[in-house]
């Protein structure tokens, strides 16, 4: 009994030195963490120098993750070699211990950390067997856990899977131990579930991995980053689902999560884990966003995110390729081809770069690419590319059918569809259909856009019949869900307009008589697709946004047109005929009208309008950080508060603006006609359908003219190009006047036409038709439209307003011209830093004399400002523009007809600031931003010799864009032209404007003159005829600087009698003071 006892003693006095030894080890551990949390690495290393020293250290294996995480943190690109040599002596005692586990997890995690997850492998597949070896179930679930967390990093779904359900089994068979990564593992399962098309098992995981965590224990991983985790892949369920309210808060919450983690750590070994899920967040966010149609708004988000990505990751890793593909992805689905091409490149590259199969990621990356195809068109590259995708995404998971492979085949039906193979798109489609509902139900949110993309199939089969039914049946689906708001009901939005438009247009092709009644259900459903645009109008806050969402529906409002156009047709009734301009005016320049209308109109207080500038801009420009990459989501949530309140407040208190700017896109007409002067006749040219209809408005009287079917649109360009035969251009003005205004000459009796073109139109002058061919240029004098009438030209007719006045500005004039002569392009070629920044375009811009010429020449003469040569930059142009009567602005303009957003004028480079030396390109979309309130900007594009034609969308953009910031009216030209015609023709026209007349009477004077003594080549109107003024005619009031010398003459006079009368006063005898009694 004594020596069981001293037995006893003996075990019990080992246990409590083993446990001394454990504490006394941890103590050790924390503060080497400690000391790199601090970023105290000298310190760090040097206790870990003394542990390595001592080789019976059983801590020895524990030490190779923090030696090798400085490594990793003082150098991201770090071959780990202390680590290394720390683990070659490890592993030269040839022992399969417990500190051989540990050495091998360390550089197993430490690979991961680092993005290198390839070279991780070998060191987890030993932690694994040793772990068997051992038989402890804690290590055995810690190394099936980091397997499958090492295939998620791989992308091999097949080790995800199979190492986590491992793991699983393990907790299950031992469910009275106390698991620190059952949450995790529980997370990893429920993501696989989603995957695998199993929402209601990912749920269940989901709920199981937050009810495991440790409620108790304050460390961040528990309190942040694991929670964090389970959110942010339980989203993906909730979206998948369509629950818009519930994936935006968990991705919400987990953005929260981790922005605490990141907050409370520093070198944490969770750290590079949480940045790269952060950058997930952003994607995932970002694409609530775009579904909702908040393109802009989430194309900030994922620049947030990629900016992250190369702050703290290397190109070489699976995160940054993440963040690139992100931004390619919603670059794309914003129409920007160019710039997302440019990303998409630098992901495959990233990919490229990082071992291994990496198949989920390469079909990710396949997946965007067949989209980019599709969208420009080449569907066969498409279908390559989703063929592609779906391999990869079989080869990365074989049993699975996760969400991205049912849109992957949804877009590889579509595709063969565009192919008209519309029988194979069908069989992809079924077979999907049968999938998905196996799994999801048949009225779920996935079937649903599985059928969609049916419809589009069989409806360009033309099997209208079947269009109708599938429609209805979706839409019937729909009915039958309940949202928990308005905005998770606008998230299935973009899904019904889109059945909608099959459905009415599948109507209407049925219809085989189209009368009256027939066609008037058809307009209801139009009407209730409008509404719904109207509906997801009022939850954008960006009005970019509003004019993609106006334009994506712009099929609608098309189709719209042509059904109305039929009842017109039947009925000869005037309210169809104004409810087809009022949704072609609708559908168009959304952005200009809102802005002017509102401007015109007193419906609110100014306050109020200033608290909605700072409101939104505050939402708008949230994301857009100098230099940090995380935001505070709170603060975030606050914003959007307070916007809902504005809105509503401004619902209640202020309807007829609200309405106007949030809620109605349709824009009634009200009194077109009573806006119409009584001098003046509207000329709006409109297509329906393929047809194209002129409709005459004066202030008695409305009426549609249908034009010719023959149209020659080949001759638009033909006139301005320098290179065609004179005959052929002469035989060009004479068809296109029989084609556009012979049909309607007889109903114009006025001598002021405004012309509102539509499409190709917009880069015809009218003024250059005549009724006959005629023999010379000289004859467009007296023969051509120019001869008889005062034309201007108009967006939309919702603009016209005939009370307008024309605003006083305290000055007169201000002109902008770089001459781009040899000493400014010397100046900037000495003033750039690095050759390869240097602006190679800037350097073959032809110089500009002229301009210079006539912009210093009357800045004299009416008493105002020319900014020339190297003053000529844009960030003058910026600080000096606004509230001017005329804002002349002389110099090159580049015209992006693919993009017009991104039409620009050229500056002065500012060679006085190195980091803004090259900002000398003002945008279009940066027009948008600024106030330029004027009467008139004057905006030619001029090239010296000779011009080039190019077509006028760019130009227009850019016209439009300066309607937009406040100019009341652009002379503007639809092509490059000739830079001496120009100076002259704007010579003469500021000369008619001094003598007081309306502007487009004295742009019709300039050219005559123009006309009546230029010789030779300068007769062709690629030298002159693309000027046109857009906007309003009023004339202006100018004031000469004779004007100017008699006031101050008159100042001089005023003070030369106060000075006399001050004089004659001081001469007189003094008033001397009496004393006081």
């Amino acid at each position: 009994m004594k020596f069981m006892k001293l037995d006893v003693l003996i075990a019990i006095l080992c246990i409590l030195l083993l446990c001394k030894a454990n504490a006394q080890q941890d103590n050790v551990l924390k503060k080497i963490d400690s000391l790199i949390a601090s970023n105290e690495f000298l310190v760090a290393q040097e206790i870990l120098k003394t542990e390595i020293e001592n080789p019976s250290n059983l801590l020895l294996g524990r030490l190779v993750y923090p030696l090798g995480k400085i490594e990793f943190l003082q150098n991201p690109e770090t071959n780990f070699k202390k680590a290394l040599e720390l683990y070659s002596l490890i592993d030269s005692r040839k022992l399969d211990d417990t500190i051989a586990y540990d050495a091998n997890l360390g550089m197993g995690i430490l690979y991961i950390d680092q993005g290198t997850a390839s070279k991780a492998q070998k060191y987890l597949i030993k932690v694994n067997r040793l772990a068997k070896e051992f038989g402890d179930v804690h290590r055995m679930v810690e190394s099936e856990f980091h397997l499958s967390e090492l295939g998620l990093k791989m992308g091999d779904f097949g080790q995800l899977i199979a190492h986590t359900n491992n793991a699983l089994d393990l907790i299950q068979k031992n469910s009275s131990g106390n698991f620190p990564l059952a949450p995790r593992i529980y997370n990893y399962k429920g993501a696989l579930m989603h995957f695998n098309a199993k929402p209601d098992s990912a749920d269940y995981y989901f709920k199981k991995a937050i009810n495991a965590l440790d409620k108790t224990d304050n460390d961040p991983e528990q309190t942040d980053y694991l929670p964090g985790t389970i959110y942010g892949n339980w989203f993906m369920v909730k979206q998948s689902a369509g629950n818009f309210d519930e994936a935006m808060r968990f991705t919400l919450k987990t953005i929260n999560h981790y922005n605490s983690f990141l907050n409370k750590t520093n070198n944490h070994p969770l750290t590079e884990k949480v940045h790269g899920n952060l950058i997930i967040s952003y994607r995932n966010l970002g694409s609530l966003y775009s579904d909702l149609g908040e393109k802009e708004k989430a194309k900030r988000i994922a620049m947030l995110g990629y900016n992250h990505a190369k702050k703290y990751f290397l190109k070489n890793t699976i995160q940054y390729f993440g963040a690139a593909l992100m931004v390619g992805e919603l670059l794309l689905y914003n129409n920007d081809l160019e710039k997302a091409e440019i990303y998409l490149e630098e992901a495959k590259t990233s990919l490229n770069s990082i071992k291994g199969e990496n198949y989920s990621y390469q079909a990710n990356l396949y997946g965007v690419l067949g989209d980019l195809a599709y969208q420009k068109g080449n569907y066969q590259e498409a279908v390559d590319y989703y063929h592609r995708t779906l391999k990869a995404y079989k080869n990365s998971n074989e049993q699975g059918f996760s969400q991205n492979e049912v849109y992957a085949n949804i877009n590889l039906a579509k595709s063969y569809s565009n192919l008209n193979e519309y029988a194979e798109g069908i069989r992809i489609i079924n077979n999907t259909l049968t999938e998905v509902i196996s799994v999801h139900g048949t009225d779920s949110y996935l079937a649903n856009e599985v059928r969609i993309a049916k419809v589009k199939i069989i409806f360009d089969q033309k099997d209208y019949k079947g269009t109708i039914e599938l429609s209805n049946q979706i839409l019937g689906s729909y009915k039958s869900q309940s949202f928990n708001s308005i905005i998770s009901e606008e998230f299935f939005s973009p899904n019904q307009l889109r059945l909608l438009l099959y459905l009415t247009k599948a109507q209407y092709e049925m219809d085989t008589v189209k009368t009256i009644e027939s066609l008037g259900k058809i307009t209801k459903v139009i009407e209730n697709a409008i509404q719904r645009i109207e509906r997801k109008k009022s939850l954008i806050t960006n009005e970019d946004d509003i004019n993609v969402l106006l334009e994506n529906s712009r099929e609608l409002f098309d189709f719209g047109k042509k059904v109305y156009r039929k009842i017109f047709d039947i009925t000869g009734e005037k309210k169809y005929l104004e409810k087809i301009i009022e949704l072609h005016e609708s559908s168009i320049y959304h952005r200009i009208r809102t802005r002017l209308n509102l401007s015109e109109n007193k419906l609110t207080p100014v306050n109020i309008r200033e608290e909605e500038d700072v409101l939104r801009k505050n939402i708008n420009s949230f994301f857009d950080m100098a230099e940090g990459t995380q935001f505070e989501v709170d603060d975030w949530k606050a914003k959007l508060r307070e916007w809902d309140d504005y809105l509503a407040k401004l619902k209640t208190e202020y309807p007829l603006y609200y309405e106007l700017k949030y809620s109605t896109v349709l824009t009634p007409l009200g009194n077109l006609q009573k806006n119409i002067d009584g001098l003046y006749t509207a000329v709006r040219y409109l297509f329906i359908d393929h047809d194209l209809v002129a409709v005459i408005i004066t202030k008695d009287n409305m009426e549609m003219v249908p034009l010719p079917s023959n149209l020659p649109l080949d001759c638009i360009a033909t006139i301005s190009d320098y290179q065609k035969n004179s005959s052929e251009i002469f035989e060009c003005l004479s068809h296109l006047y029989k084609s556009l205004w012979e049909p309607i000459q007889n109903k114009i009796k006025t001598d002021n036409v405004i012309i509102f073109p539509d499409q190709e139109l917009f880069n015809l002058n009218f003024e250059l038709l005549t009724a006959e061919k005629i023999n010379s240029f000289k004859d467009l004098t007296n023969k051509s439209l120019l001869a008889k009438h005062n034309i201007s030209y108009n967006y939309s007719l919702l603009l016209l307003d005939d009370n307008q006045n024309t605003l006083d500005f305290n000055n007169d004039f201000v002109a902008f011209a770089p001459t781009f002569d040899e000493s400014m392009k010397r100046a900037y070629v000495i003033a750039i830093n690095d050759s390869i920044d240097i602006d190679k375009t800037y350097l073959t811009l032809l110089p500009q004399p002229f301009s210079a010429d006539i912009a210093q020449r009357y800045s004299k003469r009416f008493g105002g400002r020319s900014f020339l040569n190297q003053q000529a930059s844009k960030a003058i142009f910026n600080k000096t523009a606004n509230e001017h009567k005329i804002i002349h602005i002389g110099t090159h303009a580049e015209s992006n007809n693919v993009n017009p957003q991104l039409s620009r004028l050229v500056f002065a480079k500012n060679i006085s600031d190195s980091t803004l030396i090259n900002d000398n390109y003002l945008y279009t979309y940066e027009i948008y931003n600024q106030n330029l309130n004027s009467n008139l900007a004057i905006l030619t594009a001029c090239e010296t010799g000779k011009p080039s034609y190019q077509p006028g969308e760019g130009m227009i953009s850019l016209a439009h864009a300066f309607n937009y910031a406040g100019s009341k009216s652009i002379l503007t030209s639809l092509w490059q032209i000739d830079e001496q015609s120009s100076t002259v023709i704007l010579d003469n026209f500021y000369g008619y404007l001094e003598n007081g007349l309306p502007k487009d009477e004295a742009l019709k004077n300039a050219k005559l003159n123009y006309l009546n003594h230029a010789e030779g080549r300068t007769l062709h109107p690629q030298y002159w005829a693309g000027l046109i003024l857009m906007g309003d005619t009023l004339p202006i009031e100018l004031s000469s600087s004779m004007d100017n010398y008699w006031y101050i003459i008159l100042g001089l006079l005023v003070a030369a009698v106060f000075f006399l009368i001050i004089w004659k006063r001081k001469t007189k005898a003094p008033l001397v003071p009496k004393a006081q009694s």
